[in-house]
């Protein structure tokens, strides 16, 4: 049966996150190896890496690394990037099959165009640097400055990837929603998913994140929720379409939840996967 992942948070090491995910049953699991408050890049200790590994592999095919919100490949200014250098380096170690980025934002519309020039020469340089990680570049919520809140941008971008078949993508719910997109309706998330399969193509979205927000469409702000809260937004419908959709073939689900307890954490999974028990059955 197919089952949805998570995006967990180291509390203290490697090995408790890697335990919490095989204790959770979870098929696949994504998370941060920058701290977002400090900019700091985890330094593992030889024997923590060592035991993540041995669980790893045992029990993970897939494994998602997040970069980080400071990254801004979209920057028309730069060519290097030394904290994603040092995320591919911790990436490495620990065997990450994934690396899912967010392409970034800049400072005028007048400068997207070469923003997105700007992520294409990076992807360029990653593939080929790194071929045994794929990159996934995920949709976004800040209107127009950020790349990827318009599907197009993808379009565009892979027009300057020298080797497209090496790039995958991410899509998360509740960016297309808040960045405009009518994923709700039926007729909605139908046109959406046109719009995918013109502008970048269904086989290359490799994870879809499985999110809820309270935030209004075209709100711009990316502020998630839990699955079935008060005032949520996209609701079981919308998000079953997502898991039901066998177009989506190629893509593994998890979903980014706010900070809960772990009872709240299982009764959640518990819930999505039942969800998918009923598209797909055992």
């Amino acid at each position: 049966m197919r089952k949805v992942g998570l995006h967990q948070r180291i509390t203290s090491n490697l090995t408790e996150l890697i335990k919490k995910a095989v204790h959770l049953k979870l098929p696949c699991f994504q998370f941060f190896v920058t701290d977002r408050k400090t900019g700091k890049v985890i330094n593992p200790t030889s024997q923590d890496l060592r035991t993540f590994l041995s669980y790893r592999w045992i029990n993970f095919n897939n494994l998602y690394l997040h970069s980080s919100y400071l990254i801004n490949l979209a920057d028309i200014k730069r060519d290097y990037h030394p904290l994603l250098v040092r995320e591919l380096r911790i990436a490495k170690m620990l065997e990450c099959s994934h690396i899912v980025i967010h392409p970034g934002t800049v400072r005028t519309i007048d400068e997207k165009n070469e923003g997105i020039d700007a992520v294409a020469r990076v992807m360029n340089y990653l593939i080929k640097r790194e071929p045994d990680i794929q990159f996934l570049l995920e949709n976004t919520a800040f209107g127009q400055l950020a790349i990827g809140s318009t599907i197009e941008d993808f379009h565009r971008l892979l027009t300057n990837i020298n080797k497209p078949d090496k790039i995958g993508f991410c899509i998360d719910t509740v960016h297309a929603h808040v960045a405009g997109y009518d994923v709700v309706s039926e007729e909605g998330y139908s046109i959406f998913m046109t719009l995918l399969e013109k502008m970048i193509g269904l086989e290359r979205i490799k994870l879809v994140h499985l999110n809820e927000t309270r935030q209004e469409r075209c709100s711009y702000c990316d502020v998630h929720c839990c699955i079935g809260e008060k005032g949520a937004q996209l609701k079981e419908l919308s998000l079953k379409r997502f898991m039901g959709d066998k177009r989506l073939g190629a893509a593994e689900f998890l979903t980014e939840l706010p900070e809960i307890s772990e009872e709240d954490e299982c009764r959640i999974m518990d819930i999505l996967n039942t969800w998918m028990l009923q598209c797909y059955g055992e």
